[in-house]
C-alpha cells in the first residue's frame, strides 16, 4: 500500500510538470511565430491524428486497479472543425469480504471537436477546442462468492452472476492540443458525463462502465491526457 500511495505521488507530480509544461508550449510558441518572416508559407497542413491516451495509465495505481487503454482519432474536414473518434478497453477486479466482482469490456465515442483559439498563421495547429461526444460501452460484468446474510433463512453464498450490458451517455467536453514538434501534439481534455441509462442491470449497479465510470453515478467527470501524431497528407 504504501508503494502504491507512492507511485500515485510520482504520477500526479508528472502530470503537474507536464500540464505546466504543455501550457508554456501553448504560450510560448506563438509569440515565436510573430517574430517569423512575414513571407513564410502559411499552408495549413491537413490529414488524421492517431492519439494515445496517457492518463489511462494513472488508473493502474487507484484502489481497485483499472487495467485498460485509449486511442483516438480526428481529422480537421473543415476551418477549426474537427470529428472524432475515441476506442478503449477497460477492465475491473475487486475482492471484498461479500463478493468478488468483475467488469471488463469495450467502448466507443463519437463526437466533433471546435477550435476557439484564433490563429493568424494558418501554418500553427495549435488548439483549444470544446465539444461533444455520444458514448457507447459493450461489457460484461460478474460476480463470485456473494455473501449474503438472513437471520431467518440462514447465511446464504451464491456461486455467480453474470450479465452483458450496454451502457450509453453523453459527454461536454474542453481541452487543448500544443504542436509541439512538427506533427506531434500534447493535450489534456476535460469531460463532463451524463449517463443515460443508469438501470442497465436491475440487480447489480455496474461499479465500472468501461470508457464512463461507476453507473451509481449518473453524472461524472473525465479527464484525458494525449500524445498524438498527424499523419501530413496535404497542405492548402
Amino acid at each position: 500500500m504504501q508503494i502504491q500511495n507512492r507511485m500515485k505521488s510520482i504520477s500526479f507530480y508528472i502530470f503537474k510538470a507536464s500540464l505546466l509544461l504543455l501550457t508554456l508550449v501553448v504560450v510560448s510558441l506563438p509569440l515565436v511565430g510573430q517574430d517569423q518572416d512575414q513571407d513564410q508559407d502559411t499552408l495549413r497542413t491537413f490529414g488524421p491524428r492517431i492519439g494515445l491516451d496517457l492518463a489511462k495509465f494513472l488508473y493502474y495505481f487507484t484502489e481497485p486497479a483499472e487495467y485498460g487503454a485509449e486511442i483516438s482519432g480526428d481529422f480537421e474536414i473543415y476551418k477549426n472543425i474537427y470529428p472524432v473518434i475515441e476506442l478503449g478497453y477497460s477492465n475491473m477486479s475487486d475482492t471484498t469480504d461479500l463478493f468478488d466482482y468483475t467488469s471488463s469490456g469495450t467502448y466507443a465515442r463519437l463526437g466533433v471537436d471546435y477550435n476557439v483559439l484564433p490563429m493568424k498563421d494558418r501554418s500553427v495547429h495549435h488548439s483549444i477546442t470544446v465539444g461533444a461526444r455520444y458514448g457507447l460501452s459493450v461489457f460484461t460484468q460478474k460476480t463470485e462468492n456473494m455473501y449474503i446474510e438472513n437471520d431467518y433463512w440462514g447465511d446464504v453464498i451464491l456461486d455467480s452472476y453474470e450479465s452483458s450490458l450496454r451502457g450509453h451517455w453523453l459527454e461536454l467536453v474542453g481541452g487543448m492540443k500544443a504542436e509541439v514538434l512538427p506533427n506531434l501534439f500534447v493535450g489534456w481534455m476535460l469531460r463532463f458525463k451524463f449517463l443515460l441509462n443508469q438501470d442497465m442491470d436491475p440487480n447489480i449497479t455496474p461499479a465500472l462502465v468501461p470508457g464512463y465510470g461507476n453507473a451509481a453515478k449518473n453524472r461524472g467527470f473525465g479527464f484525458s491526457y494525449t500524445v498524438s501524431y498527424k499523419i501530413p497528407m496535404f497542405k492548402n
